[in-house]
């Protein structure tokens, strides 16, 4: 899992990645470099690389798209062993799409309407749900490779029975080539959100399989050392002397933010 932003600017509810404002982008080099540091500490060759960790990959997407060419060209790591995640920014998955990498996109879903969308993930005012869901339809469409939905089990808010309904509707109605994730609730210091009841979770998957929908639940990594999804934070903004900017309305930043078609490198 590579981080593509110092600290991220969109704050979902639930993140604590985005509490901690948003410094700058990263560039494509700094990317690789993560890659890079893992081989060289661990003395073991990278085969897997999420562009998951801190930041919105689509509001750096020049960026990414450099590592990610330099990752498969130099260090010879495969497409198809590289996913692109996103909680989704206008504009940018369908330019994804036309570098018709093959490599899997990853969407954070959260939720299985747009009105509880808004709640969980405040950018999603300025990405109807609908809208989102064509993008991904036409990037499996163009590129032939799925689309995992990332949603987060937060418990009482999204994690009922009906919500799973809903979200089998809504991923049938999208077609074919999806996968759910699901990732129950990763505590964050001075949140409300509760973690589900392991019942809870597997009521939730139950209820996805038996209407035909793909669904894993992924295993939580790094909750002792608050790493785990969700978690990541930059502690080194407590310190006065080291400034970031302050979170910028996240609607705000989308509009503004969109990378043009003439920024984004070749595949």
């Amino acid at each position: 899992m590579v981080l593509m932003q110092v600290g991220c600017p969109l704050r979902c509810s639930f993140c604590a990645t985005g509490k901690g404002g948003f410094a700058r982008n990263l560039k494509g080099h700094e990317i690789v470099e993560q890659v890079l540091a893992i081989e060289e500490s661990f003395k073991h060759r990278v085969t897997n690389v999420v562009f998951m960790g801190m930041g919105e990959p689509m509001l750096n997407l020049k960026a990414v798209l450099e590592a990610h060419q330099c990752l498969n060209k130099e260090l010879k790591i495969g497409q198809r062993m590289m996913t692109i995640s996103t909680v989704g920014v206008p504009n940018t998955i369908s330019k994804l799409a036309s570098h018709k990498l093959q490599s899997t996109l990853a969407v954070s879903l959260h939720a299985p309407n747009q009105r509880l969308r808004e709640t969980i993930v405040p950018s999603a005012k300025a990405y109807p749900l609908e809208a989102l869901m064509d993008d991904c339809k036409n990037y499996f469409l163009e590129t032939g490779r799925r689309v995992s939905f990332e949603y987060t089990l937060l418990a009482g808010i999204n994690d009922e029975k009906a919500h799973a309904e809903e979200l089998a509707a809504l991923l049938h109605a999208c077609g074919g080539g999806y996968h759910v994730n699901l990732i129950p609730y990763n505590p964050v210091e001075g949140s409300e959100y509760k973690r589900p009841y392991r019942k809870a979770i597997q009521a939730f998957v139950d209820a996805l399989e038996s209407r035909k929908i793909t669904v894993s639940v992924r295993q939580t990594r790094g909750l002792d050392a608050n790493a785990a999804c969700g978690q990541l934070r930059n502690e080194f903004q407590k310190n006065p002397l080291l400034e970031s900017s302050p979170p910028s309305e996240p609607n705000q930043l989308l509009e503004s933010s969109t990378p043009s078609e003439s920024s984004l490198v070749p595949a």
